[in-house]
């Protein structure tokens, strides 16, 4: 097996049961497989604010894919080498529809969210509680957020909490405002991003970049917004932690995140273990 770049969802996958940390074992095989020069890529919903801590953990990470692959960011290079945005003006539109219906909800522009200042504690009600202090450093907080995010294009909004009995109305709104892709990355909550935008999108787009085929790619994911990339990567595995839906995308199987299952692997299939 010829891996030149391995890409890791984060909750479910690549962290611990506390959405915050890389188990050891994790850190350890992903550093020595850098060390035999694999490429290391985060492929989260979150954006990049989001994911500092994660790759502050790795201390060696080349790419990020964000916001369910909104963009694609170089690392070393500080920038995005690929981004596919939802226009500002059906972004707008989402907002408003959101606050009115009293669903928490976060926006992801330019690699950082916004929440709100006055929905803080509503944010912090349906979070999950082991993340909300890292998630409240890195958050910007406004009074408003139209006018921050005004003229610029968002990556992705994120819905902590959607009631079952509204989900199927959100949804019909929400389409009716333009291309859109709706995924969820647990089982309560939702995200919209452009029409178009899925992690395997970015990863496609990732691979062309450095010149890859599938065939040397190796993929990690549990959830909905992991299935294109599972099915794209040559080697995709699921956690046995993820959904019905992931494990029938990827091609093979891995131990649960809480046991370091993407370390397991990588020990396995790349440094021959």
């Amino acid at each position: 097996m010829s891996i030149k770049l391995i890409a890791m969802d984060m909750d479910g996958t690549l962290l611990d049961a506390d959405h915050v940390t890389v188990p050891a074992r994790n850190v350890a095989a992903l550093r020595a497989a850098a060390d035999r020069g694999v490429k290391l890529a985060l492929a989260s919903g979150r954006t990049w604010s989001l994911l500092t801590g994660a790759a502050e953990q790795l201390g060696v990470l080349d790419y990020a894919l964000v916001a369910n692959g909104a963009a694609v960011r170089d690392i070393a290079a500080g920038k995005s080498i690929y981004q596919r945005p939802m226009p500002n003006a059906q972004a707008l539109k989402i907002i408003d529809f959101l606050h009115a219906e009293n669903i928490p909800f976060e926006v992801y522009c330019d690699g950082q969210n916004y929440v709100r200042a006055g929905d803080k504690l509503l944010v912090r009600e349906n979070n999950i509680s082991s993340y909300t202090a890292f998630f409240e450093s890195r958050t910007c907080f406004p009074e408003a957020l139209a006018p921050a995010l005004a003229g610029r294009d968002v990556e992705k909004f994120n819905l902590f909490y959607v009631a079952r009995e509204k989900r199927e109305r959100v949804e019909a709104w929400v389409k009716a405002t333009g291309p859109v892709e709706i995924s969820n990355g647990f089982e309560l909550n939702m995200e919209f991003a452009a029409g178009g935008v899925s992690k395997g999108a970015a990863l496609q787009a990732l691979a062309a970049h450095l010149g890859l085929g599938a065939e040397e790619i190796m993929a990690f994911g549990d959830a909905g917004n992991d299935l294109e990339m599972l099915s794209w990567a040559g080697y995709s595995f699921a956690m046995e932690n993820g959904t019905e839906e992931a494990r029938a995308a990827a091609r093979y199987l891995a131990p649960a995140n809480v046991d370091a299952g993407v370390g397991q692997m990588v020990e396995r299939y790349v440094l021959n273990l």
